[in-house]
């Protein structure tokens, strides 16, 4: 029984740092995607800016809180290090 407890535990803790997942918005329904992470870390539920409709915005106006969602996003989903600095890098972030 202990090991069966274990052997849980393992594959729940294999699932939470591999796998994420982010909400897309098209046609006015609301889709889960989920995604193999690039590199394992607990944050499990991500922000895509390119999976919403009407959600775009211009690198000027991001705030420092979706600028650092773009950034892990990045990171985690594409495993593309950037600091978001220029319209090029959120550009490069989009979905591929």
């Amino acid at each position: 029984m202990k090991y069966v407890l274990l052997a849980g535990v393992f594959a729940l803790l294999v699932v939470v740092l591999n796998i994420g997942y982010y909400n897309e918005v098209a046609d006015g329904e609301v889709n889960t995607i989920y995604f193999v992470k690039k590199t394992p870390t607990l944050r499990m539920k991500f922000f895509n800016i390119h999976a919403n409709d009407g959600d775009y915005r211009k690198v000027e106006t991001l705030s420092d809180e979706l600028r650092q969602d773009i950034i892990d996003y990045c990171k985690y989903r594409l495993g593309i290090e950037t600091e978001v600095k220029t319209q090029a890098d959120v550009e490069m972030c989009a979905k591929m």
